[in-house]
This record gives C-alpha cells, sequence and structure tokens, in this order.
C-alpha cells in the first residue's frame, strides 16, 4: 500500500469502487427480498411468522459486518499514513469487535428467552433465537476484513463475499423449507433450520475473507508501537466505534429495528385484541408479506438515487456551491419520481401481486398502507446520505432513536382500534417523521434550492396517480370476466405491469418530468433520449 493511497482523503476511499459494490448491492437486496417468497409459499403464513419474527435479529447482525462498522473501519484505515499504521488499527479494532461480538453473542444466545417473552410470549422461538446468535460470533472478521480492503480502496473481498454469503444463505433456507415439508417438520423445526443458513452463511462467507484477513489479524504490535500513533490508542479507537460506528449502523440498520418493533408488539396486541394465539401468528405472517415488497420496491430508486451522492462530498471540499445543489437536486427529484412510480404501481396491481406471490389476496388493504412507507423510507435514506457528506450528522443519531420510539408507540395507539392496518399506519407516519426531521437537518441552501418545487411535484403526483387509477381500473373490470384464481392473478399482474409500464413512458415523456441528465442516469436512459429525442 503506496503512501500516497493511504494519504488521499477519507472520503475518496468510500467513493472508490461504488459501481462495483452498487451492483453487488442491488443483487444480495434482491436475492434477500426473493427468496421469502418461495419460503412463505413452502411454510405458509405461520411459518412465515416464526422466520420473521426473528429475522430482525438477523438483519442487525447484517448491518454490522457489512455496512455500519466496515464503514468506520474503511474509514479509520485510510486516515493512516503508512501500511503499518493501517494494519494496527485494523487488528486493534478487531480485536475490539471479537469482545463485542462475545457480548451479542451471549445476549442474545442466553438471553433468548427474554427475547421470546417480548415476541408476544411464544416459547418456541428460543431455539431459533439461539440458531441466530451464532452468526454473531463471525462479526468480527468480516467487518474488519471488509472495512480493511475497503480502505485500501480494494472492494472485490467485500464485493465476493458479500454475494457468496447471501447465495449460501439463500440455497440452505429454501432447501431447508423443501425438506421441511416433505418430512412433516413442525414451523419452529423449520424456523431453526431455515435460521442455519445465517451462522453456515458467515462461516463461508469468512474462509473467503480469510486471506485479506491475514495481511493484518495475525500481526503482533511490538513494545515501541503501542503508543507511538495517538490516533490508534484503544480508547480513542472505542469511542470512533461507539458514536461514529455507532450512528452509521442506526442509519443502515433503522428499517430493520422498525421491524423488531413489530416483532416485540403486533402479535401480542393482536391476542389483547381479541385473536387466538394461532390466529395472531398466522396475520403477523400476511403483515410480513410487506416488508419484501418494500425492499424489492426501494432498489431501483434508492441505488439510483444515491448513485450521484459519492460525488457531494468532493463538491463540498472543494466548495462548489452550485455543483453540490444540482447533485443534490438530481438525486432527490430522481428518487422521489422513481419511488412514486413504483409505490402507486404497486398499490395499483396489489391484489394480484399478493396472490401471485404469496397464494391469497388476504392483507390486501394492510399491504397498500405498508409500501406507502417505501416514499418518506428513500427520501430519508437520501438525506441521510447528504448530511453524512456534509458532516453534519449531529443529533441524528436521537432522531432516528425517536422514530423507533414512535414506532413502538404508534403500534400502541393504533392496532387496537385499526388492528394491522394500524401497524402499516405506525411505520408511514414514524419513517415520516424521521424524514421531516432529517429534512430540517439539511442546510437552508438546500431546502431553499428543494427539488420539491410545487410545480413539478403536482405533476408528478397528478399522472402517477393517473396511471395508477387506469391500471386499476383495468384490472379490476378485466378481472370481474375471469376466475379468481392463482394463475389468472399472475397473468392481470402482467398485463398491470405492461400497461403502467407504458403510461409511465408515456407522461414521463411527453409531461417532460425528467430532465435530460436525469433521463441518463437510468438504464437505457441514452437510447430514450434518441428515440423520443427528449430535450
Amino acid at each position: 500500500m503506496s503512501k500516497q493511497m493511504l494519504n488521499q482523503s477519507p472520503s475518496r476511499h468510500l467513493a472508490q469502487g461504488v459501481g462495483l459494490l452498487t451492483l453487488t448491492g442491488l443483487i444480495a437486496k434482491v436475492l434477500s427480498a426473493m427468496y421469502r417468497i418461495p419460503l412463505q409459499n413452502m411454510v405458509g403464513n405461520a411459518g412465515f411468522y416464526v422466520y420473521q419474527q426473528v429475522y430482525p435479529l438477523y438483519g442487525i447482525g447484517v448491518v454490522l459486518a457489512l455496512s455500519g462498522w466496515p464503514m468506520l473501519i474503511a474509514k479509520v484505515v485510510s486516515e493512516q499514513s503508512s501500511q503499518r499504521q493501517a494494519q494496527i488499527a485494523a487488528a486493534r479494532l478487531h480485536r475490539i469487535l471479537v469482545v463485542i461480538s462475545l457480548i451479542l453473542f451471549s445476549s442474545i444466545y442466553f438471553g433468548a428467552p427474554t427475547l421470546a417473552c417480548w415476541m408476544g410470549g411464544d416459547l418456541q422461538l428460543i431455539p431459533v433465537i439461539q440458531m441466530v446468535a451464532w452468526m454473531f460470533l463471525f462479526m468480527p472478521i468480516l467487518a474488519t476484513t471488509r472495512g480493511y480492503s475497503q480502505g485500501l480502496l480494494n472492494m472485490k473481498p467485500t464485493a465476493i463475499s458479500q454475494i457468496v454469503e447471501q447465495l449460501v444463505r439463500v440455497l440452505i433456507i429454501v432447501g431447508v423449507a423443501w425438506w421441511a415439508n416433505t418430512q412433516k417438520w413442525t414451523i419452529y423445526q423449520t424456523g431453526q433450520g431455515t435460521m442455519a443458513g445465517a451462522p453456515l452463511a458467515a462461516l463461508v462467507a469468512s474462509l473467503v475473507l480469510w486471506p485479506t484477513f491475514r495481511q493484518f489479524g495475525m500481526i503482533q504490535v511490538r513494545t515501541d508501537e503501542r503508543d507511538a500513533w495517538p490516533q490508534l490508542r484503544w480508547t480513542v479507537l472505542v469511542k470512533r466505534l461507539w458514536y461514529e460506528g455507532g450512528l452509521l449502523v442506526l442509519v443502515t440498520a433503522l428499517l430493520v429495528l422498525f421491524q423488531l418493533m413489530d416483532s416485540f408488539s403486533v402479535k401480542g396486541l393482536l391476542v389483547h385484541s381479541g385473536f387466538l394465539a394461532t390466529q395472531a401468528e398466522s396475520w403477523k405472517g400476511i403483515y410480513d408479506r410487506g416488508q419484501p415488497l418494500v425492499q424489492l420496491g426501494m432498489v431501483l430508486a434508492t441505488s439510483l438515487g444515491t448513485v450521484l451522492l459519492p460525488n457531494l462530498r468532493q463538491f463540498f471540499v472543494q466548495q462548489k456551491k452550485q455543483a453540490f445543489q444540482l447533485d443534490f437536486q438530481r438525486s432527490f427529484r430522481l428518487s422521489l419520481f422513481l419511488i412514486l412510480l413504483t409505490t402507486v404501481g404497486m398499490i395499483a396491481v396489489m391484489p394480484y401481486l399478493n396472490q401471485t406471490l404469496f397464494g391469497s389476496r388476504q392483507g390486501t388493504v394492510i399491504l397498500d398502507v405498508y409500501v406507502l412507507s417505501m416514499i418518506p423510507a428513500t427520501l430519508m435514506t437520501v438525506g441521510v446520505t447528504v448530511l453524512q457528506s456534509l458532516d453534519q450528522t449531529r443529533y441524528l443519531c436521537w432522531k432516528l432513536m425517536l422514530g423507533i420510539g414512535c414506532k413502538w408507540l404508534l403500534n400502541q395507539a393504533l392496532m387496537p382500534s385499526m388492528g394491522l392496518v394500524g401497524a402499516s399506519c405506525s411505520t408511514v407516519l414514524s419513517l415520516s417523521l424521521v424524514w421531516f426531521l432529517v429534512w430540517w437537518q439539511l442546510p437552508q441552501m438546500l431546502r431553499q434550492s428543494t427539488p420539491f418545487a410545487p410545480r413539478w411535484l403536482l405533476k408528478s403526483i397528478c399522472f402517477t396517480g393517473l396511471m395508477g387509477i387506469i391500471v386499476a381500473l383495468a384490472l379490476f373490470l378485466l378481472g370481474k370476466q375471469l376466475p379468481n384464481t392463482r394463475l389468472m392473478s399472475s397473468v392481470l399482474l402482467f398485463l398491470g405491469v405492461i400497461l403502467g409500464g407504458a403510461i409511465s413512458a408515456f407522461l414521463t415523456i411527453y409531461g417532460k418530468l425528467l430532465t435530460v441528465d436525469e433521463w441518463q442516469l437510468l438504464p437505457y436512459g441514452e437510447r430514450l433520449i434518441q428515440r423520443f429525442k427528449i430535450r
């Protein structure tokens, strides 16, 4: 590692390889969302409930090992002026994370009875929770190795290990679910087996990363090096992990933590409202259908909307205010427009999407409300990234925690009268609160040059609403002439997607909702510009 490389700005390190990491991140997100569809079909609503109750614990582990702490470790490594310092920094951070992982493992494994009680008092979840705990033992090697390689501008270890880990986990989950069906396992035995995919996949990813880990993980710090560099003292690194790393973890894990609040409250509130325990579990499984839908729906909007954001830090440092504002506007406009289209389109075809993917139309209204959360979640993600590029993250952690607390309180307030629609509303309202707080934390110059120009915003809402109404009405009228089967729902869903795409393209092009620069960011954007002579 050259000194020149190490002396580059930390933000430049984090910006390198965005294309590779974005691509692998997209593949991983799609895999993570898609496998839940065959899983739900094989294990049913109750089996899906068992998996989704414990899934947030796994999701937190993924954030710690893949995005939260690795980003901080990459920053710390990139700040060092020599290879030796970078190795010592990574080695010490690894040892700190070993202690943290042991605490997390012990808390989850031995605290599984308590967690099961919080999750609606379902003590049969204990072995499922304990299975997830094992993956936290692999978190230190995954997080530090990924962070160390990213700090050296080498994104391949992270990309390869991420794809391998996700593939192994998905294959294990689907394979176990299929085997459980043939062997007539209980839903809790199936849940324990599917959750075994988490530690096994983490083990395989650790083996993939082992050659990189050996570059720093086995070094011995000489006596004269122990206090040679103040920035590498144990207390300094612990504080940075807690404050800087904690914020990154909270930001990337926010949606997972919302799901955890649902795991702690939804089943219990349903039972308190008069549902039998088995009914509550089944309906919680139906409610959880919304999570993969939201995950899939946000992929395109967040990835395309944030692809410009690595440039923001450079513009900020160079004090290029005009370029910064332009990049910000393009990011927000594109993200907002894409997520509006996705949300309205998904709601328009929801009855047929629900039946096609999950085998029934149960909970369609619940899912309609739930997918509305994609709008504030996407805008919040972009807003938080802007604040990070400006180093204006003060009090952001408390605002995110306020959103999590609001989610739990609104569940308690809304579910007794509104049921699972209330749980969906609480997610939308809590994310909207966080988005509002993030928006007002943005610099005034950005809020004044707002991408929410009233005329453009009104046109976008009207055009996307018109598309949704036409698609929903056409499918409703056509559906009345066809039998209500899963096959026919699949046909109607396909027709709805084609019709919605055609209407959206027509309205977007001739309504001039996107600029030429924004069209260029879309897949095949150049071809569309030339084909339709967009100006």
